[in-house]
């Protein structure tokens, strides 16, 4: 609403079994990137993909951060936006509990303008990546060769660093990103 958003995509694949029990949304990748949550529930946990996970209510990470940079302002309603003219592309790349990092490297090249294979053309490239993610492990040859593309396309990743005080995992551990983390809550 308010024009604030732009036509995204959702690159949360499909599991092993061709299911989309993962992505939570009944599909895999398509043009509707709204966020269904993230929740996993005791019946998940009796499926063996989510055996291991947590037991939570939906993050909505993704949409709290977007509120965040483009939140509309001085409309009396929840918070203002860093921007008064910041556009979101919304791309989904995780779903329930977590994701595939061949998504997200899918998602990074198609919101930076690049050809990406199985999903159409982005009309409207993103100057700024926002990746509030992050695995273990230094960075991987695949996200780093990502990483170069997408900044070579003229285009800034940012990614979390982690607020737990751990290592910097990947894609933060990368080169060529800028990394944001937090230090307290306010």
């Amino acid at each position: 609403e308010g024009g604030k958003l732009l036509p995204g995509y959702d690159f949360v694949g499909t599991d092993s079994k061709v299911a989309a029990r993962a992505a939570n949304d009944g599909d895999g990748w398509d043009a509707d990137p709204s966020d269904p949550g993230d929740w996993i529930s005791s019946q998940d946990r009796l499926l063996a993909q989510f055996a291991n996970c947590s037991l939570d209510d939906s993050s909505w990470h993704g949409t709290r951060v977007a509120g965040m940079l483009a939140g509309r302002t001085d409309n009396q309603a929840g918070i203002a936006g860093l921007g008064w003219g910041n556009l979101i592309l919304p791309v989904r790349v995780l779903g329930k509990c977590g994701g595939y990092v061949s998504d997200i490297i899918a998602g990074m090249r198609w919101a930076a303008g690049l050809a990406q294979p199985g999903a159409p053309s982005n009309p409207t490239p993103a100057r700024i990546l926002n990746l509030s993610l992050g695995g273990e492990g230094a960075c991987s040859s695949a996200y780093q060769a990502a990483i170069d593309e997408v900044t070579g396309s003229g285009t800034l990743v940012v990614v979390a660093a982690g607020n737990d005080g751990s290592l910097v995992d990947q894609p933060a551990n990368c080169r060529g990103v800028a990394d944001v983390t937090g230090i307290r809550h306010a």
